[in-house]
């Protein structure tokens, strides 16, 4: 079976628990699914959703490893895959998604740590944790962290958001400022 192409990454992900109607939030966002179950996250893969995203470290019932990133892209179709594992990263990108791996940016040690394992390819970008971390990173330390890079989490508005994205390719916002998000963003 052919690989698939990796997707581009939207500009804005609404972070998700599979509880809310993934299909009614805007085509032009993504949707982040994180903090569920399995059955809610088939639910959410097969609602025929696009650009959906899966923080895999978070899924109950799901064992983040090398079978799990196969069954969320291959059987349930998801474009993109957030995980702390470098090496599912690396197995996401093989199988045709795009990987973002989560960092956590909580004090500049472990940033670069994080950095150094960083498995550095293509179609490996970098999820920073918590997102307004990001404006306070040198812009030494910024310029190696692997693109495309996106904010994640202690996002309180969309002005935080806007201000992240001149620093970062995407965000990810709560689902209460999806609709905020999505009438800021140009139509197609």
């Amino acid at each position: 079976m052919a690989e698939r192409t990796a997707p581009a990454l939207p500009r804005v992900f609404v972070a998700s628990d599979g509880r809310d109607p993934v299909r009614l939030i805007d085509p032009r966002l993504g949707v982040l699914l994180r903090d569920l179950d399995l059955f809610a996250l088939q639910a959410a893969a097969e609602s025929g959703r696009r650009l959906l995203a899966v923080d895999l470290d978070s899924v109950e019932g799901l064992n983040a490893d090398s079978a799990a990133v196969a069954f969320v892209i291959r059987r349930l179709g998801i474009e993109f895959v957030v995980t702390r594992r470098p090496a599912l990263a690396s197995r996401a990108v093989q199988l045709g998604a795009l990987a973002l791996l989560h960092v956590f940016a909580f004090d500049s040690t472990g940033l670069g740590r994080s950095l150094d394992a960083h498995p550095r390819a293509a179609g490996v970008g970098t999820v920073i944790s918590p997102g307004p971390a990001l404006a306070h990173i040198s812009v030494e330390l910024r310029a190696r962290i692997p693109r495309p890079l996106a904010a994640y989490g202690l996002i309180g508005s969309p002005e935080r958001a806007l201000t992240l994205l001149r620093l970062a390719d995407a965000v990810v916002v709560p689902a209460e400022q999806g609709a905020a998000m999505a009438a800021r963003m140009p139509r197609r």
